[in-house]
């Protein structure tokens, strides 16, 4: 397992490498089953608690300003709003990214 990464510079396992990679995927997975909960009141509280840990982010170190908008986005995942802004926002998306696709094609 100690194999030399000369492209990074790292030498040894792929542990540092990999536990960045499985932190994000357990953070998206968590948002994910958070989100699609079944139950009001655990999307609720959770998204105030987000709410409430980013006003506190200025005086907690580990706390930050990003939980705010996490928080807001979790709190508003089920209502008719935020789906169209969403299909509007992928709409806008796919269209930009045909765009750009087209323009490469000599």
């Amino acid at each position: 397992m100690n194999e030399d990464y000369s492209q990074t510079g790292e030498t040894g396992n792929r542990t540092a490498k990999s536990w960045g990679r499985r932190t994000r995927l357990f953070v998206q997975r968590m948002f994910h089953r958070t989100m699609h909960h079944p139950s009001q009141a655990v999307r609720g509280s959770v998204a105030i608690g987000l709410i409430i840990g980013g006003l506190l982010g200025p005086f907690l170190p580990l706390l930050g300003v990003w939980m705010l908008p996490l928080g807001v986005a979790l709190l508003l995942s089920r209502t008719p709003a935020y789906w169209r802004l969403r299909r509007r926002f992928a709409h806008w998306r796919r269209a930009r990214r045909r765009v750009r696709m087209q323009q490469r094609i000599p």
